[in-house]
């Protein structure tokens, strides 16, 4: 059952991969922020945290450097350093001008996602962090990526313009095209980010043991 389970992660990560890459999303995306943000999110919220589930790059895991990147504040720092700067203005339009600085930036985009998620999702083992923290530290990741959302919802004006920006395809002006990808980032994501951190801590509070019910009473039986 764990195997078919792996197996149908493993197909839908693949399949939400294929959907940020291949058209028509891919074409789509280099005209609208809001659908390169969509990309982003499919990349964070989906492919990343499936194939992680999967346990397809189980292996990479034993290597002595990702044996050291995949700890706790440094997945953390990673995985937020990286959304971080490529939601930066500049590097954002730079990601935009060629296939080959696009795939740049949607392969460093998973492969920190999936370094984040490796740590969020992973077994408790000797040593590791509790679930309660590992909810925290969820929720906490999801708070600072919320920034760049926030700066495009609330900007007066059009920040980040890619060079192939036409929205009004879709019947919007830039900015609020970009008020679009803001709340994409801040709303869904983290209805998704926080999700996982209450079933985290539901499951720090269960620890994983079942109720223990006591036998009734003579008293109770006798009734």
């Amino acid at each position: 059952m764990r195997s078919l389970k792996r197996e149908i992660a493993l197909a839908a990560g693949v399949a939400a991969l294929a959907l940020v890459l291949l058209p028509p999303l891919s074409g789509a995306a280099q005209q609208s922020i809001s659908l390169h943000m969509l990309q982003h999110l499919l990349l964070i919220l989906a492919a990343a945290p499936l194939l992680v589930v999967s346990g397809a790059f189980a292996g990479i895991n034993r290597l002595p450097w990702t044996r050291k990147l995949a700890q706790p504040v440094t997945a953390w720092l990673v995985f937020v350093a990286v959304f971080l700067f490529w939601h930066w203005p500049a590097a954002l339009q730079w990601a935009a001008d060629t296939a080959a600085s696009r795939m740049l930036e949607h392969a460093s985009i998973l492969l920190s996602a999936m370094l984040f998620w490796s740590v969020a999702l992973a077994f408790n083992g000797p040593g590791s962090w509790s679930d309660g923290a590992r909810a925290l530290w969820v929720m906490t990741a999801a708070i600072a990526t919320d920034l760049p959302g926030v700066i495009m919802v609330f900007s007066p004006r059009t920040l980040c313009a890619m060079p192939r920006e036409s929205p009004w395809r879709w019947a919007l002006t830039p900015l609020e095209d970009q008020q679009i990808a803001g709340l994409l980032m801040w709303v869904p994501a983290n209805l998704i980010f926080f999700g996982i951190a209450m079933a985290l801590f539901a499951r720090w509070m269960s620890d994983g043991k079942p109720v223990s019910r006591s036998p009734p009473s003579r008293e109770m039986v006798s009734r």
